[in-house]
């Protein structure tokens, strides 16, 4: 039974729920040991490790509306959270390459789970400036600090005691689930107004879809700069190895510094924030291309990725303002193009690079400054569109 909690304690439960996000990096950072300690089995198949996670958490990401329709949100967020930490923590004890990849299955579908949840009850209690505030500040700040923690938490394990006891770090967020289950109420079921219905079936808008394709590309075109970027520094010898791992926290710090901005950047472009997003992401990666040194791409890569702390948070809170009260909540799409981006956007990639006969480096950084661009100027015409639709109706 939940507790009558102050609103700020509501603030806190709401966003910590972002915490674990983007917490499968734990298996990327020990790879190069995992792939040591599976000598029989192809890499490719070692890193399912590490990418697993991301596809099977579609599934659930999928179904969320529907999960939520069937079971109480406090229900979800404790499956949801048990499936992290006992599929997160329970490789440390397995010797058995299939059974760690099945392990890693499950905390995906942990992440499918209370990846969409984590915003659907932002939009449960809070709604205007304090809700954009809060999407932004839990998908950006929080879940980058995550992050961080995360990676380096499972490389410090890894490194003191083997690299099993990377996956120790997966049983961290045990104190988010204790909190949330003693404090975080259950949100209250929105209604359809009358007038609407009970038993008519809610139509959602076709730009819900139209918004989580674009996500699709989006989170493509980001892996061009996450997989390259450090090719990049050390193939043009700018930079050591730490050098070029530094360029991804930096690009990791400017999402997490966007974070806290998304909801004035939303007051001040309530059209606009999402392209502006992109368009920020697309321009820190023109710089990443066309660094001539070390400074330059660590300009570039925080601009790329202040972007991306406005531009993921805003598919969030587009998608969530799209969805009409009373429908199931579609923030699972989301997860589900963030999911697909991120499966399609190697061979995408590489794709593009054979017809233009290129190699790994730059060439991609080019991909994706020109891709994120492109989505930008097609978002910032079909977010015009409907606006220009509204008032005409208005008028008339």
């Amino acid at each position: 039974m939940a507790k009558n909690i102050s609103r700020n304690m509501l603030k806190f439960l709401v966003v910590i729920l972002a915490f674990q996000d983007v917490a499968a990096g734990v298996a990327g950072s020990i790879m190069a040991d995992i792939i040591k300690a599976f000598p029989d089995y192809d890499p490719t198949i070692v890193m399912l490790v590490a990418t697993f996670p991301g596809l099977i958490q579609i599934v659930p990401a999928l179904f969320y509306g529907k999960l939520t329709k069937v079971f109480k949100k406090k229900t979800l967020l404790f499956i949801g959270l048990t499936l992290f930490i006992i599929g997160g923590t329970l490789p440390t004890f397995i010797d058995n390459l299939p059974l760690i990849i099945a392990m890693r299955g499950l905390l995906g579908l942990g992440v499918g789970i209370t990846m969409p949840l984590s915003i659907d009850v932002i939009t449960d209690f809070f709604d205007g400036r304090e809700r954009d505030f809060l999407i932004g500040f839990g998908t950006s700040t929080i879940a980058c600090i995550g992050a961080i923690f995360f990676q380096l938490g499972g490389g410090i394990l890894a490194d003191s005691f083997g690299w099993q006891y990377g996956f120790l770090t997966y049983l961290f967020p045990i104190w988010i689930l204790a909190l949330t289950i003693v404090y975080l109420p259950e949100p209250e079921k929105k209604q359809v107004s009358e007038a609407t219905g009970s038993k008519t079936k809610v139509k959602l808008p076709k730009a819900i879809y139209w918004v989580c394709l674009g996500q699709v590309f989006y989170s493509a075109l980001i892996f061009g700069y996450v997989t390259n970027i450090s090719v990049a520094i050390q193939g043009d010898k700018l930079g050591n190895a730490t050098e070029a791992g530094l360029a991804i926290s930096i690009f990791t710090f400017g999402t997490l510094l966007a974070g806290f901005v998304f909801g004035k950047v939303k007051h001040a472009l309530p059209n606009f924030y999402l392209p502006v997003g992109v368009f920020v992401t697309g321009l820190g990666m023109v710089i990443c291309y066309f660094s001539p040194n070390l400074a330059m791409i660590f300009i570039g890569s925080v601009i790329g990725g202040a972007g991306m702390g406005i531009g993921l948070p805003g598919v969030f809170t587009k998608v969530s303002e799209l969805t009409p009260v009373g429908a199931p909540p579609q923030v699972g799409l989301v997860v589900v193009g963030q999911g697909l981006g991120g499966i399609i956007g190697p061979f995408g990639f590489q794709a593009i690079q054979n017809i233009f006969n290129q190699d790994i480096g730059r060439f991609p950084l080019a991909i994706s400054s020109v891709g994120l661009i492109l989505l930008a100027l097609i978002w910032a015409v079909t977010v015009m569109k409907p606006k220009k639709d509204l008032e005409v109706t208005l008028n008339s």
